[in-house]
């Protein structure tokens, strides 16, 4: 059976990679024995820090990776990652 060939680009969400690579780089530091167990950890807390602090990770990273290579989505707001340090997420264990 052949698949026919498709021109379909499929893009991945704004921040979107940026948080996996945050996922990633955490699971390469702790060195968790159960990966989808830590993994959902990681990302409820992500989702309570969220709820908390009313700062969408995956927006903050999107400002990031746009000033990174265009330097346009810090322009209209004035913020700046600098001012802005991303929490820190502490998964237990």
């Amino acid at each position: 059976m052949s698949v026919p060939f498709s021109n379909t680009h499929l893009r991945i969400p704004r921040g979107f990679g940026t948080i996996l690579e945050g996922l990633a780089r955490e699971i390469l530091r702790d060195q968790p024995e159960d990966i989808p167990k830590y993994a959902a950890q990681y990302f409820d807390v992500l989702l309570k820090q969220r709820e908390e602090s009313g700062m969408d990770p995956a927006e903050w990273a999107a400002k990031l990776e746009d000033r990174f290579y265009n330097n346009h989505a810090f322009k209209a707001t004035g913020a700046s990652p600098e001012k802005e340090l991303a929490p820190e997420i502490a998964i237990s264990k």
